[in-house]
């Protein structure tokens, strides 16, 4: 049974579960083959499971914070995508990424496992054009 769901909720537009960050969150070396993106405090809404999230039939959400760290780190070679039916043209190599994070309510808080300890099992860096970029 899921009983925290954090998440900004859906735009009156319908985008979901996205929200800005601060370019000064987003460290990019594609030369290195490094990314890491890192929010502290993010304020965002504990809507305490998917449907409610979706189509809020339940609880009222509770304000929170969300804080993480996510590191990606690329090996091998590069490839390239280029697939003009879908508009989407990149470069791309095979990585790993491992995250931390920690989310927060007035009433509890819960703080993963460290960032060393984290595993992906699948993860790419890279660039990309799509859509009217293309």
């Amino acid at each position: 049974m899921q009983i925290h769901d954090f998440n900004p909720g859906v735009a009156q537009s319908g985008l979901f579960w996205t929200t800005m960050v601060p370019a000064s969150s987003v460290a990019v070396d594609l030369d290195a083959g490094t990314a890491t993106l890192q929010v502290a405090n993010l304020p965002q809404f504990d809507f305490i499971d998917f449907p409610n999230a979706v189509l809020r039939n339940g609880p009222r959400p509770r304000p929170g914070t969300v804080s993480f760290t996510v590191r990606w780190t690329a090996a091998g070679d590069t490839f390239h995508v280029d697939n003009p039916d879908q508009q989407l043209r990149g470069d791309f190599r095979a990585a790993t990424a491992q995250m931390e994070w920690t989310a927060r309510t007035p009433e509890f808080e819960f703080t993963s496992d460290e960032l060393a300890t984290s595993t992906s099992d699948s993860a790419q860096l890279g660039s990309e054009s799509n859509g009217s970029f293309y």
